[in-house]
């Protein structure tokens, strides 16, 4: 039995006590109609992959993870550690194939969603509780959460399929697969096919964007079909050559798509019919993480060919090129770049440095959250404040903390332990009736909220009457 029903169960007295709660509040809670938070619809916040939401936390609801997923193992990554040793220059590789370290979330409508490469599924969890409501299982390992579209999950599996189902059940609408080959190589102890989808999924203009590839001698697809029907055929939709060996997240502008290639450039093509636009860089400039700054604004980077270290190269911005740089987020005039050591602002007009958090410990994810960014460390995340760079605010995790996503009031992190952190509170004030029925969650929501509020003038205290 759920523990806080055993207690209204158990003790009359606390029953009776929180029906007159109810009674007492439940006609100004109804009344009260907050703003509805921001979602997190695809990886990244956006196709531009910006990391960047306009969600407003309270820091200080963020003291302890209310709860965690933990997965029965770690994230099986696609490439290992991707090119741990240059037998050329005989040097140590920084790893420039890393993005499936972690199961990342997408958060939409009071659901969390993610692909796993463990089980093989698309997974929903409940965001309050973090409670499992059903998992999509596929015949191959899930790299990237699904983008949430109009109702519908869209996201690729290692199977060779992309897959759309309904969001609310799960059911399938559609797969596609670009290449019909069912011939079968074992890759990382399972068998799938030759173009497995490794892109994720990007959804524009009730279009689905995404790529299959492998092996650079085997051919790879770049594909465009409809967000309602899966089909490759009809205006702006096709099945068109993808490049060399296009992985990690897809990106998608108004007029190009951009794909990362790991050890080599990223390609770039056009969105309307997937011709192609040519490359960024040269050979050796490499590696899986990008974000679009602008419109033809672009920043990639990680690794390098025959080099040790990290680097982010920027192209058609005034940004420079930041040595060791490994993350990045751009709003406004600003540049936001963590290294491996400090975090740094930078006016993209002339490059200068803004300010510089040289004690910045958390060099392994970077995003935005309204005026605050959040980065991920070892076994931590913590907050910075975008106009001086001080801390704010910190967390313990388990793991390296690579994943992190802001939606509906709540701190989501994603550790390559395979644990996934929600930090926040799990019943806000805009939680309550929104299923249209006054129920025991709704009741003990308000229970809980009084019996936490020793202060009468408290803000908490505002919010339970719907001040």
């Amino acid at each position: 039995m759920n523990l806080e029903i055993y207690k209204l169960v158990k003790f009359p007295a606390l029953a009776s006590f929180a029906v007159c709660l109810f009674t007492a509040f439940s006609i100004s809670l109804l009344d009260t109609h907050p703003a509805r938070a921001e979602d997190w619809p695809t990886y990244m916040h956006d196709n531009a992959r910006s990391g960047i939401t306009t969600e407003s936390l309270d820091l200080e609801k963020l003291n302890n993870s209310d709860w965690v997923y933990t997965s029965p193992m770690p994230p099986q990554v696609a490439w290992g550690t991707g090119q741990p040793w240059d037998s050329w220059y005989t040097v140590s590789q920084v790893p420039m194939r890393d993005f499936d370290f972690a199961f990342f979330v997408t958060v939409v409508d009071d659901r969390l969603y993610f692909g796993s490469s463990v089980t093989d599924s698309v997974h929903c969890l409940d965001v309050q509780t973090g409670e499992q409501l059903w998992f999509y299982r596929t015949k191959g390992p899930v790299r990237f959460p699904p983008t949430v579209y109009d109702g519908k999950l869209y996201f690729g599996s290692d199977d060779g399929y992309a897959y759309c189902i309904d969001a609310s059940n799960q059911n399938l609408i559609w797969k596609f697969r670009p290449v019909q080959d069912d011939r079968l190589l074992c890759n990382n102890s399972k068998l799938i096919p030759m173009y497995p989808i490794r892109t994720g999924t990007a959804v524009i203009d009730d279009k689905v964007y995404f790529a299959a590839s492998l092996v650079p001698w085997k051919s790879s697809y770049l594909c465009s079909v409809d967000a309602l029907t899966g089909s490759s055929s009809g205006t702006g939709l096709y099945v068109s050559s993808g490049g060399s060996t296009p992985m990690a997240a897809i990106l998608v502008s108004p007029t190009k798509i951009y794909l990362t290639q790991g050890n080599r450039y990223p390609y770039v093509f056009n969105r309307s019919n997937g011709s192609s636009a040519g490359t960024l860089g040269t050979y050796g400039d490499g590696g899986c993480y990008a974000l679009l700054t602008s419109d033809t604004g672009y920043a990639y980077g990680h690794g390098q060919l025959h080099a040790s270290g990290y680097e982010l190269r920027v192209f058609n911005d005034t940004i420079a090129t930041q040595s060791d740089g490994r993350y990045m987020v751009v709003s406004g005039d600003k540049a936001y770049v963590l290294f491996g050591n400090k975090l740094k602002a930078i006016n993209r007009s002339g490059g200068a440095t803004v300010w510089e958090n040289t004690s910045c410990d958390c060099p392994y994810a970077l995003i935005m959250a309204d005026n605050i960014l959040f980065a991920g460390g070892n076994n931590q995340v913590k907050a910075y404040s975008a106009s001086n760079g001080q801390e704010l605010w910190s967390g313990t995790v388990n793991g390296h903390a690579r994943g992190l996503a802001v939606a509906d009031q709540r701190l989501f992190v994603s550790t390559d332990a395979g644990n996934i952190h929600m930090f926040g509170d799990s019943f806000l004030p805009e939680d309550f009736n929104k299923n249209g029925t006054v129920d025991l969650p709704d009741l003990m929501m308000i229970l809980n909220t009084y019996l936490n509020c020793t202060n009468p003038n408290d803000e908490d205290c505002d919010d339970l009457l719907g001040n």
